[in-house]
């Protein structure tokens, strides 16, 4: 669906791409608001999930808000590695099962179990939500560095702002997730 959103707005829009930023600077920071604070008060695994997509629909939107095709690239490729982030963690998450009770993880609270199981699912769950929440060396920082980038060339300063704000938010329930496991 995100791609063929991009195909319409590269195709169609593209002469009158300026007249939509706004539009398209308020679904950015509208969704990363919503996504970074609606997760805080989750306990549910699968519903903090839904809402960092949420939050990381905001980030394609940067590139997109930008309206330069660096910009759109940016996007894409930020688009393909929260992609295959996303797919690995629920690779991971719903082949692990609790130690005791023996059924899948639902709540944050069943992480603590997750090195009983398996230290090497643990430690890849570990990286993978790492990635997710742009650290430096990893996957997720590249597509966010790039996004940031496009997001300068375009003079985008209080969208950076509000962003770099709510992503900080978003990297302190990541690294929760993490202090779970």
């Amino acid at each position: 669906m995100f791609l063929f959103f991009l195909r319409l707005i590269f195709n169609v829009l593209i002469n009158s791409m300026f007249i939509f930023q706004q539009v398209f600077i308020f679904i950015t920071v509208g969704s990363m608001l919503i996504g970074s604070l609606n997760v805080l008060k989750e306990t549910r695994l699968k519903r903090i999930i839904a809402y960092t997509s949420i939050n990381q629909i905001g980030f394609l939107f940067l590139g997109i808000a930008s309206c330069s095709f660096s910009g759109f690239i940016s996007s894409l490729l930020y688009f393909f590695i929260y992609l295959i982030m996303t797919i690995v963690f629920f690779t991971l998450l719903l082949n692990m099962e609790h130690v005791k009770t023996k059924r899948s993880l639902l709540y944050l609270s069943d992480l603590y179990f997750t090195p009983q199981f398996s230290t090497e699912a643990s430690k890849h769950l570990t990286l993978t939500i790492l990635s997710m929440a742009g650290l430096p060396p990893l996957a997720g920082f590249i597509g966010k560095f790039f996004l940031y980038f496009s997001a300068i060339e375009a003079r985008l300063d209080m969208t950076i702002f509000f962003s770099m704000l709510l992503g900080m938010i978003s990297t302190y329930y990541y690294l929760n997730l993490v202090r779970h496991i």
